[in-house]
């Protein structure tokens, strides 16, 4: 190809680059994948697996779209008109979240281990980011590796100590670990900022009737129904927290409001409560 093609190439490829962006930009995501495809100068190689990465993902195929992540890095470190680092970042730590899902649905190690090195690879170009410490502890979290995740999620709350994703997360690895009190004290931290949080409340409910603090419990758990009346965990955390104070009519009202909304309601392990609150109610 001589040097007047080339440029007629690279301005084609430009326009449809172009294009393709406004159209990711504006969700129209299959109108945009034929434009990406065809971007064909060697200078827009890394761009174009990025946002065929990108929109595969939108699509719900994350296998499609990891692949094109994947071929990303075997383009070599030295190419012209792009910001080579900054778009290794960003691959990395969407190669990692994508494995991660991949890996919840496909239940393998193999991929958690790969979103651990892609976060990892992210951190060699850029350490100061709090969120991906949070995803890499969380990644060390689902393969077990705790002595790991608490140092990642750590740093990631010095990075910014106004992260409660970064707490809760912390929880899920010393409640993992059965240190309760430690997972307790990480997710009153995290309610400094999501104090109507169910999830946050919910679970912190859930901790503190697990070591029979039930007053804790129950403050907690209204805490919840105060903002969502509805809210089916709730309602089953308070239900138990007043049986096991022996406040039975609290605890059969709770659960009689719990079936109205879920008939269908039941948890195998908790049977042998809730049978005795339907005896209770008749």
């Amino acid at each position: 190809m001589n040097g007047s093609d080339s440029l007629s190439l690279l301005g084609k490829t430009k326009k449809n680059f172009e294009k393709g962006l406004s159209l990711y930009s504006k969700k129209l995501y299959w109108e945009a994948l034929p434009l990406f495809e065809s971007l064909n100068h060697p200078e827009f190689d890394v761009l174009k697996f990025y946002h065929l990465g990108l929109i595969y993902i939108q699509l719900g195929d994350y296998e499609k779209g990891l692949s094109q992540y994947r071929k990303i890095r075997e383009i070599p470190s030295k190419v012209q008109g792009i910001e080579y680092d900054n778009i290794m970042y960003g691959l990395y730590i969407n190669m990692g979240s994508t494995l991660q899902v991949l890996a919840r649905q496909k239940k393998e190690r193999e991929l958690y281990e790969e979103a651990i090195m892609c976060y990892i690879y992210s951190l060699q170009i850029k350490e100061s980011d709090a969120r991906v410490w949070n995803n890499l502890g969380n990644a060390y979290l689902e393969v077990n590796n705790f002595k790991e995740a608490i140092k990642s999620l750590n740093k990631a709350i010095e990075l910014d100590d106004e992260f409660p994703e970064a707490h809760y997360s912390l929880s899920l690895v010393y409640e993992s670990m059965k240190i309760y009190e430690k997972a307790i004290v990480e997710l009153e931290k995290g309610l400094k900022w999501k104090s109507r949080n169910k999830i946050y409340l919910n679970r912190i409910t859930a901790l503190y009737f697990g070591i029979g603090k039930f007053e804790k419990a129950k403050e907690y758990a209204k805490r919840v129904l105060a903002e969502y009346p509805e809210d089916i965990n709730a309602l089953k955390n308070i239900s138990l927290i007043y049986y096991n104070l022996s406040e039975y009519a609290k605890a059969s009202r709770f659960y009689s409001d719990l079936l109205k909304l879920k008939p269908d309601f039941n948890e195998p392990e908790l049977k042998s409560i809730f049978d005795d609150l339907k005896k209770r109610n008749n």
